[in-house]
């Protein structure tokens, strides 16, 4: 237990699960987000519907889970306001936060109860991509190094800016460690994704479990479209990240904005696509910068050697190269059909060699599997 943290009473056999939801115009998509909370086996405690002023026929589909789920109309007030209410409206131990444009996979209750037997702070997992039409977009992420501890994640807090860690729909929070940050003090229009997330390695355990819980749904105009970044969306990052380290600097135990004067790698990244998309010829300080950072982080190794070939790549002064290759980076729907093909048979090639080597190396542990590689990191 950590001394500021959350305790880990050895007492408590089984916490309580809760699922909250998100809900903005996205009625197309809400009934099959709602079916995968509701057909969980174990089932969840509790199931609470946060809607946040939607104009289309959200409220009518709601309408049809009365009596099954807790369903709250909010005028809109932002995704970090709507996650709020949801919150103050459960009981339950541990808090899992899903959009309503996703949707979990069987067995994610039954994979987090497992998790829980610590009481850490969070639970993370990973997530599969797909596209609006659900879809596989044969991209599985974020990727956890082995052993990838609280301890570890303080110090990538401190290279890369933000731990390994993935956005709303794949993290389940600890009550005891959401009341730590006194939620009412936090900007509204905010993303639950984000203070709260960056916080929760100060105040106990992060347990990363590497298999894909949920489904992440890519969609043009969702918040997962950053298909085509440009300057003003990328300045608009950098406010964003700078004020979530604003609004958990004062949490006990939080070592205030712990990066040097350079910045953290994501503030050096953006920083670099800023460059290229500003068609300045060198860019060779900020790529440099990128560069450097990256060898103090957890990343896998196979992720920082291409994030270093991909850096390297905008060196080129070529407009229409550099802007190629940021949006291959943002997203797989940037990807061709004939390029996404390489990748898919580079990932099936690598996970074949992966269970080959695990069937060799760990014969006595027949529970071991491996996780994705760098190319099923990003979606």
């Amino acid at each position: 237990m950590r001394s500021n943290g959350v305790s880990a009473d050895p007492v408590l056999v089984r916490p309580t699960l809760a699922a909250v939801v998100t809900s903005y115009n996205y009625a197309r998509y809400l009934r099959q987000a709602l079916d995968s909370l509701l057909t969980q086996t174990p089932p969840f405690d509790e199931i609470v519907v946060v809607d946040d002023g939607s104009t289309d026929d959200s409220l009518d589909v709601l309408a049809e889970y009365a009596g099954r789920l807790k369903v709250f109309s909010a005028t809109n007030g932002g995704h970090f306001a709507a996650c709020r209410l949801a919150v103050s409206k459960t009981v339950s131990d541990y808090i899992y936060t899903m959009d309503s444009d996703d949707h979990a996979a069987p067995g994610l209750v039954a994979r987090v109860h497992a998790a829980l037997a610590g009481a850490p702070a969070k639970v993370q997992f990973q997530l599969c991509g797909v596209d609006a039409h659900g879809r596989s977009l044969s991209s599985v992420f974020p990727v956890y190094p082995a052993g990838y501890d609280s301890a570890a994640m303080r110090q990538d807090n401190s290279v890369l800016g933000f731990y390994i860690c993935p956005p709303t729909s794949a993290n389940v929070f600890s009550r005891e460690a959401l009341a730590l940050l006194d939620l009412s003090t936090f900007e509204g229009r905010s993303s639950f994704d984000s203070a709260p997330n960056l916080a929760m390695p100060y105040l106990g355990e992060v347990v990363s479990i590497s298999e894909p819980l949920v489904f992440y749904r890519v969609h043009p105009g969702g918040d997962s479209d950053w298909c085509r970044p440009s300057v003003a969306q990328l300045a608009r990052e950098l406010r964003q990240f700078d004020a979530s380290w604003s609004q958990i600097v004062s949490v006990p135990g939080v070592p205030g904005r712990p990066f040097s004067r350079n910045g953290p790698l994501y503030v050096r990244e953006r920083e670099m696509m800023m460059a290229c998309m500003e068609n300045r010829v060198f860019v060779g300080a900020p790529v440099w910068r990128f560069i450097a950072g990256l060898s103090g982080s957890h990343l896998p190794g196979r992720h920082k050697a291409v994030l270093c070939l991909w850096a390297l790549a905008l060196l080129v002064p070529s407009r229409r190269l550099r802007d190629r290759s940021m949006r291959l980076k943002r997203s797989s729907l940037n990807r061709s059909r004939g390029l996404q093909v390489v990748v898919n048979v580079l990932k099936n090639l690598h996970r074949a060699g992966r269970r080959a080597a695990l069937r060799v190396g760990t014969d006595a542990l027949p529970g071991v599997k491996a996780s994705p590689d760098l190319l099923e990191a990003d979606v």
